[in-house]
């Protein structure tokens, strides 16, 4: 699993329906990722601490990517000084996984809110479901199960109407047979 933090803003501005864009991509050609949550903590009070605003932490399974992932030694003072190499690749080399491409949707994994103290240093995550299904929408399983329920009680409800039905037209015969 690598980590994306975004600005709230950005990501919420991003349709459902499309991958995630992060500047960078236009910018430098790729977008910045991380791994592990105590890194992301120290690359974000590093880079982000004195920059307003909402942040959320964009979960991302590697192997879902439809973009290349490249792992790569940082540029310049993004490595916070007590970063080890151990915080870092799987190999322990000293590299950050940078995605050369959009994230695209199902490679997102969780959205979390990343939470700050009053200072603006990043301190921890939130969950934030609302903003991995933004619009409540059901999965196919559930609207799947939804419809077999509703299909299931109409059904019932046809076999109570048509039992009721049938048991008034043979009332209605037993009448016209008395009438004769």
């Amino acid at each position: 699993m690598i980590l994306h933090l975004a600005p709230r803003a950005d990501w919420e501005a991003t349709p459902p329906e499309q991958p995630y864009r992060a500047a960078s991509l236009a910018t430098e050609g790729f977008i910045h990722a991380t791994q592990g949550d105590a890194l992301l903590l120290r690359v974000a009070n590093t880079l982000y601490k004195n920059r307003p605003g909402e942040f959320v932490v964009l979960a991302v399974d590697e192997s879902k990517l439809t973009s290349e992932v490249r792992w790569e030694a940082p540029t310049g003072d993004v490595i916070p000084p007590e970063a080890t190499v151990s915080d870092t690749a799987p190999d322990d080399a000293l590299r950050f996984p940078h995605i050369y491409g959009p994230i695209n949707r199902d490679a997102i994994v969780a959205v979390r809110l990343a939470t700050r103290d009053a200072d603006g240093a990043f301190v921890g995550f939130d969950p934030l479901p609302d903003l991995a299904n933004p619009l409540n929408l059901k999965s196919p399983g559930q609207m799947a199960d939804e419809l077999l329920a509703a299909t299931d009680a109409f059904s019932e409800a046809l076999a109570r109407f048509k039992d009721s039905v049938e048991g008034r037209l043979a009332q209605l015969d037993e009448e016209i047979k008395k009438l004769h």
